[in-house]
């Protein structure tokens, strides 16, 4: 190769390195903007302060409670009779660590932390998505610019959350087994439904088995051979079983986190039934969808995406996705369009989707940017708290 060919590939490479860095940069810069002028909108104090506490509502309270005092043992006199038991502690943790060290807020430092995450979240997607610039811009978009940007922006589990299965699902595709086990045991210190993500590794191995010529009924001898894999499966719950056993030893009820479920309103039942529920619960004026109505398309399009992962060949990806979504269904629709913004396989494939034609690309980064400020005004006002 000659020497011409050589810096200008190497140009290239600094160029394409320094596009992926700057684009959720930039993402990141015009979210805080524009969330901070629909904030300033519809609140009588413009002040930055101010606004970080707008944006902690529902769950985000109960983290910071979390993050500040722990988990409570009962009785506690003044205290609510529903217990934290049901938020996993690996971001409070990690947020209460951090104000040990940095003389701020809880909200103030969770919320950096949640935009750190966002930003990171997005520099691991680029090996994920091919490293197709559209889609990756889509994607940045969308996370930290885009309607549902606010998710991102303050003391909820989906930065985190989104951040560590990108981890995983990288670690995955690189064959780092030991290292997927390790964020999948973070994973499930953040939320449930993360230890789910163990079937995706194990589908993964089965995957690699296979490619190698390897038979079906040979998969588990395989598996035994290899040292490094059964690690990999062996600590991917250690998080969950941690958080049990903690339980356990200040409560008396390692399962606490399920059994206060029912004081949220959470009772087990048909995933079907609460998706007809949600649909049929049309609003009384006007045309907007009703809160359930939004929860229930959602967990539609979010089931609807992961079929499409699965019809590609991601079926470790799709299996995670689609547990992650009907096991929160199984009893009622709280939260679900978080739950499914949250899912890093789904955003990046819906990036993907939409990005294939430039036209519908320009269209779509157009519409992220352009709605945030209006999803963030009805955020604010309560109405999409409740999904």
């Amino acid at each position: 190769m000659a020497v011409g060919d050589v810096a200008r590939s190497n140009s290239g490479i600094r160029l394409t390195v320094i596009a992926v860095a700057a684009l959720p940069l930039l993402f990141l810069l015009s979210g805080l903007a524009i969330r901070y002028a629909a904030f300033a909108s519809v609140s009588p104090d413009p002040s930055l302060a101010a606004c970080v506490r707008a944006f902690c509502k529902w769950d985000c309270t109960w983290y910071v409670d979390i993050s500040e005092q722990g988990y409570e043992r009962f009785p506690i006199p003044g205290h609510s009779n529903v217990g934290r038991w049901g938020f996993f502690p690996l971001y409070p943790m990690l947020v209460a660590t951090v104000r040990t060290i940095l003389p701020f807020s809880t909200i103030a430092i969770a919320t950096a932390a949640s935009l750190a995450c966002g930003y990171v979240s997005c520099l691991v997607a680029w090996p994920l998505m091919d490293k197709n610039m559209r889609a990756y811009a889509l994607y940045c978009a969308f996370l930290l610019s885009g309607p549902f940007s606010f998710y991102f922006a303050t003391f909820l589990t989906e930065p985190l959350f989104l951040l560590l299965t990108s981890c995983l699902f990288l670690a995955l595709k690189r064959s780092s087994y030991v290292a997927a086990g390790l964020f999948c045991a973070l994973l499930s210190a953040t939320r449930v439904v993360g230890v789910l993500a163990v079937f995706a590794i194990v589908i993964r191995m089965f995957e690699e088995h296979r490619a190698k010529g390897g038979s079906v009924i040979g998969f588990p001898r395989w598996l035994l051979g290899r040292p490094d894999l059964i690690i990999a499966i062996l600590i991917s719950p250690v998080g969950l079983f941690g958080y049990i056993l903690y339980l356990y030893a200040t409560v008396g009820d390692g399962f606490a986190f399920v059994h206060v479920q029912r004081a949220f309103g959470r009772v087990a039942g048909n995933p079907l039934l609460f998706l007809w529920a949600g649909l049929s619960y049309h609003p009384l004026t006007g045309f907007l969808p009703t809160a359930p109505q939004w929860s229930a398309l959602t967990a539609i399009v979010g089931l609807a995406l992961s079929a499409v992962l699965a019809a590609r060949r991601q079926f470790g990806a799709a299996l995670f996705c689609a547990m992650a979504l009907i096991l929160p269904l199984t009893s009622n629709l709280a939260s679900m369009v978080r739950y499914v913004v949250g899912l890093a396989p789904l955003a990046m494939l819906m990036a993907m989707l939409l990005s294939a034609s430039k036209p519908t690309f320009v269209a779509v980064l157009i519409l992220f940017v352009a709605t945030c400020y209006f999803m963030t005004v009805e955020w604010l006002g309560g109405y999409l708290a409740l999904v």
